[in-house]
């Protein structure tokens, strides 16, 4: 029995010690780290090795040689992880002790790895710093309850991108707003045409290059393969505006016309989704007026069978290859027209010589306003970084925090990794205030909201989306499809576990 009771003894003690343990976790606070006011940094670890996860060669090599300049004592090693997949492999390899000290993730995987416990919260005057120097609708996201828990990186901004070469040979659509304009590309860029406008002109045409009677320049360069007698038929479809239908983040500024946000004007209260709201409902008809319409109606995409057979491929994509007038998108869109360009300049495709800017052909700005004044608000996109709140050097992990928002990395995040930003003041990043369709996609920043940062967050994506869906594919009226949609929504808190059902 003596014998018993001692192993029982030593079996509690040894689970005692265990539970005093932090599992590797090395500074648990911001008050554990250790502030240098004379260097106004903080103070690295002896022999401190970091490790960084981001997903761009070119700027990791300039990032690298900053930082040996700036801490030659602490080596820092980069390796490629993509930032959505960092955010999933951080929960496992953190607390294993092989994960990043510092790593890329986007701003809505931020919630996820805070529950997890796998973010460090940020010191006070950290927050402050990044506060004063950062975009207030970029920061915003990395917040709870008045903590920080990342640094935003670069912004990504939802906006209006159009091709110039054929919103030139587009004669001006009618508009209450007496301009003077001679073609589309002068009511666009002079923002003398409403959205509802813009939509109900491009469905009178059809959606269609034919429609508009105006002969589109370069039509052999857009379209690879042409039908019979040189006409276009089936390729000209949904050519003068198509965007990704089937997704919310794009068509969330179109449920904004009235005073929609979700989550309240704050984003953070899960009791106000109110997809069912009046403003809601006012928003959908005046945004689908007769055009949009649904899919045995719709004179903006007519033919189209579903919302979903619109999406990347169809949108953004053909946007890319010089085949739409207009899309909404993000910087993103840019890529595959930066990767085309040299090739373009070699064929001398749609005319573009060495000479030719990227902005002579294409342009960005902020969605036209609705026809009631208000603008489309958009969701602020961030990528941040966070810190591996089991890194084995805090203090030096936190000051490689710091140095990825400094003046010469951000630089290197526009020149080398072709992002935006956060900056507050765009006059720190060379070439940025001069560059048109960064300035473009920068416009619409002052019409967004930030993501909301609560775990509702991670639920709202699917009944945002198909409330268009349900009008448009099944045909409901806005009414019938909201109510389906709060009730979609309700039932993913259920089977969450967020509430009782």
């Amino acid at each position: 029995m003596k014998k018993l009771l001692s192993l029982l003894v030593i079996s509690i003690l040894v689970l005692s010690m265990a539970g005093c343990q932090n599992n590797g976790v090395t500074a648990k606070f911001a008050e554990d780290l250790k502030w240098d006011e004379e260097t106004g940094a903080y103070e690295n670890e002896k022999n401190a090795e970091l490790v960084l996860w981001a997903d761009n060669d070119a700027w990791a090599e300039k990032v690298l040689a900053l930082w040996n300049e700036k801490y030659p004592d602490v080596t820092l090693t980069y390796e490629s992880v993509n930032p959505t997949d960092a955010a999933e492999k951080i929960k496992l390899d953190g607390p294993a002790g092989l994960g990043a000290d510092v790593f890329y993730i986007p701003h809505n995987s931020i919630v996820d790895l805070r529950e997890a416990g796998a973010l460090f919260e940020l010191a006070d005057r950290d927050m402050k710093a990044i506060q004063s120097s950062i975009q207030e609708s970029a920061y915003k996201v990395t917040m709870y309850e008045g903590k920080m828990y990342a640094v935003p990186s670069s912004v990504e901004n939802i906006a209006l991108a159009y091709n110039k070469q054929i919103l030139a040979a587009i004669p001006a659509l009618e508009s209450v707003i007496d301009s003077g304009a001679a073609n589309l590309l002068e009511q666009i860029e002079g923002k003398s045409i409403y959205l509802e406008e813009l939509f109900a002109g491009f469905a009178d045409m059809g959606n269609s290059f034919a429609g508009t009677g105006a002969e589109i320049p370069f039509m052999e360069d857009r379209f690879y393969v042409a039908e019979a007698e040189g006409e276009l038929g089936s390729e000209d479809i949904h050519t003068l505006i198509a965007w990704q239908l089937y997704d919310a983040y794009h068509n969330y500024p179109f449920l904004t016309r009235d005073g929609y946000r979700v989550f309240g004007q704050d984003n953070n209260d899960p009791s106000k989704f109110d997809i069912d709201s009046a403003s809601v409902t006012s928003s959908i008809k005046a945004v689908t007026g007769d055009w949009y319409g649904t899919k045995e109606s719709s004179r903006l995409f007519p033919g189209l069978a579903t919302i979903e057979d619109v999406g990347w491929d169809q949108g953004p994509a053909r946007f890319q290859k010089g085949q739409l007038a207009m899309t909404v998108s993000g910087p993103w869109v840019m890529g595959g027209i930066l990767e085309n360009w040299s090739t373009w300049i070699e064929e001398g495709k749609f005319g573009i010589t060495g000479d030719t800017k990227v902005s002579d052909i294409f342009g960005v700005v902020n969605l036209p306003s609705f026809d009631n004044g208000s603008n489309p608000v958009t969701f602020s996109g961030v990528q941040v970084t966070g810190m591996n709140i089991y890194s084995k050097y805090p203090n030096a992990a936190m000051n490689l925090m710091n140095f990825l928002v400094s003046d010469d990395v951000m630089k290197e995040i526009y020149t080398t990794w072709g992002k935006i930003p956060a900056v507050a003041d765009s006059a720190k990043i060379p070439g940025l205030n001069e560059d048109a369709i960064a300035q473009g996609f920068l416009s619409q920043a002052a019409f967004s909201h930030p993501m909301p940062v609560i775990q509702e967050g991670n639920y709202m994506w699917d009944p945002l989306r198909d409330v268009w869906t349900n009008v448009f594919n099944e045909m409901m009226t806005p009414e019938d499809a909201q109510k389906k949609s709060l009730e979609d929504y309700q039932q993913i808190l259920v089977d969450s576990g967020s509430v009782e059902e």
